[in-house]
């Protein structure tokens, strides 16, 4: 703190000697945040922003942030009274292509109608141009906005660069209802035959991104809209359609950066809000992450894609009965939205609702049978519900739309050891450490698998990397336990069980089996104590029973020994 303070005196001398054209760049938001926490929210700080200004849309829930952070009246008064600069690409009308470039991208026709409304247009729309759009996906409300949209011409340009702007424009429309359609190899081929015709079109580079990635060709996708931002840096779609891909890339800090530049350009841009979001909480800042999609929502309460990512965000802090809430408002907007059915079954299914998750799972399916996670939650559901063969098809379904889901790797491996297919559970527990041979759960689970093989060296040697990879996995030190007790190491497997019940005095099985190693070594008080406690724990605990009976018998409690036994097999042993 001493080092941030000290090197803060002196920076600001030297701002406050740059040249006057860097002197009037103005502040972003986060540079705000940052002037109130280091100190400066008062009105030495509320002169610096009256000077050189903001390039945002204060929101009344930041002032209020900074307000509770330290910022005076001054200051607040200051940024109120700020005004963001216009957007220069706000100023600018759409021309045909821009439409069906955004309408490729997947952003919603009614963001497309808002954008037309706010902008106008550089042409007047034939019928055959509304037809088009039409089949691109525009709806109604986009069609009818186009129509009586203010029209701006463009200056007049000679009639052989209007027949080639024609042709770009035929080849734009076919391409965007050929991504409608799902048919990204070919609106590939229409995008690449408009650039051959205008390679300057920053566009285009949107538009042929926006084919490449649904084919996961990300390089390629990435390098095409990096194209269009250097060609046109004002387009804040541009930056939205780069931070995606960034994002898709594992980029989080890349696409944060490309969404706050979205901003900059336009700061009313939902959006940019929403994915911002998105990436935010992918960086863990789940507060920030729900700040931005709810500044979405206060933009534009009808984007059906923030109420999704909302509810995931209120789902990921445990706010269920909220998440549900927003899933049914981005379903109320569009009862045709596979991935909203499938977020919601999940979270219907957190609360215990199976029969809900399934009619969720099983509707997101049929709008998008290719969600691999609609998938693995449906499979989680019919499992949860007994069906042991629909749960282990619909796993086996996840992975064939998805090879790498870890998750359906582990859960396809405990069904099939539900139903003693020990071969086909070990095959999917390699498989999870084939891709991350990190996971300690995946280790943990394989040891149980080899178990069942009585390999009980394999199983050691899987539970000790799982211990070492997590030493706080009390369930891998009990069965550690167990597999050095069958190897004859009783002191070690007497250590591990001491270590299990450290870490968690409240786990049964690993009393249970501390107390049986106990009377392998002769000690039947030390086995008949431990056993108690773990029926105390959990009275069902069959085992238990039975080893407390033995024990008893040892002692010469006969009586003690039957009726332990009896419960024993009372409880299915």
């Amino acid at each position: 703190m001493w080092l941030r303070i000290f090197l803060l005196t002196l920076v600001i001398p030297l701002i406050l000697t740059l040249p006057l054209r860097a002197q009037q760049k103005p502040f972003t938001q986060e540079q705000v945040s940052n002037m109130v926490r280091d100190g400066f929210g008062d009105e030495s700080g509320a002169k610096l922003i009256e000077q050189r200004g903001i390039d945002f849309a204060p929101s009344e829930d930041f002032i209020q942030t900074l307000k509770a952070a330290g910022a005076s009246e001054a200051f607040l008064n200051a940024l109120r009274a700020a005004k963001p600069p216009e957007p220069a690409s706000a100023k600018k009308p759409l021309n045909q292509v821009q439409v069906f470039a955004l309408l490729a991208g997947q952003v919603p026709s009614h963001r497309v109608t808002m954008l037309v409304q706010e902008r106008g247009i550089d042409f007047e729309p034939t019928d055959d141009y509304l037809q088009e759009v039409r089949l691109a996906g525009g709806e109604d409300e986009l069609i009818s906005a186009l129509k009586t949209a203010k029209v701006t011409k463009p200056v007049i340009v000679e009639p052989a660069a209007q027949a080639r702007q024609a042709e770009v424009r035929q080849h734009a429309a076919r391409g965007a209802e050929l991504a409608k359609k799902g048919q990204y190899a070919e609106a590939e081929q229409e995008y690449r035959a408009a650039l051959l015709l205008d390679s300057q079109n920053a566009d285009l580079y949107v538009s042929l991104a926006d084919t490449l990635i649904p084919q996961n060709k990300w390089d390629d996708g990435t390098s095409a809209l990096r194209q269009a931002v250097r060609l046109n840096p004002n387009d804040e779609w541009a930056h939205v359609f780069l931070g995606l891909a960034l994002k898709n890339k594992g980029d989080l800090d890349g696409a944060v950066a490309e969404y706050r530049e979205a901003l900059r350009l336009d700061p009313k841009n939902e959006g940019a809000h929403a994915n911002l979001g998105v990436a935010l909480g992918g960086k863990g800042d789940r507060d920030g992450e729900i700040a931005e999609e709810r500044e979405a929502l206060r933009l534009n309460p009808k984007d059906e894609e923030a109420h999704d990512n909302l509810g995931t965000a209120l789902g990921d802090e445990g706010d269920w009965d909220g998440a549900i809430a927003e899933y049914r408002d981005a379903l109320r907007l569009n009862p045709n939205y596979a991935e909203a059915h499938g977020n919601l079954g999940n979270a219907l299914g957190v609360k215990g609702n199976w029969d809900g998750e399934i009619t969720e799972e099983r509707e997101a399916l049929r709008l998008n049978p290719n969600l691999a996670g609609a998938h693995y939650n449906l499979g989680v559901a019919l499992g949860k519900k007994g069906d042991a063969d629909g749960e282990i098809a619909e796993y086996r379904q996840a992975l064939r739309l998805d090879p790498n889901l870890a998750e359906a790797h582990i859960n396809l491996g405990a069904a099939l050891g539900n139903k003693d297919d020990w071969d086909g559970m070990i095959g999917e527990y390699r498989a999870v450490l084939r891709l991350n041979p990190n996971s300690d759960t995946a280790h943990y689970n394989l040891g149980l698998a080899l178990a069942t093989k009585d390999d009980w060296d394999g199983m050691t040697g899987e539970e000790r990397e799982a211990l070492r990879l997590n030493p706080k996995n009390e369930s891998a030190h009990v069965f550690l336990g167990l597999a050095l007790r069958h190897k004859g190491d009783l002191e070690g497997a007497i250590a591990e069980y001491r270590e299990a019940v450290r870490l968690n005095p409240n786990d049964a099985e690993a009393h249970y089996g501390l107390g049986l190693a106990l009377g392998v070594r002769g000690d039947a008080d030390g086995e008949i104590a431990e056993c108690r406690e773990a029926l105390r724990l959990n009275p069902n605990l069959a085992d238990a029973h039975r080893g407390l009976g033995v024990a008893l018998g040892e002692k010469g409690d006969w009586d003690g020994m039957i009726a332990e036994e009896r419960e024993a097999l009372r409880l299915g042993l």
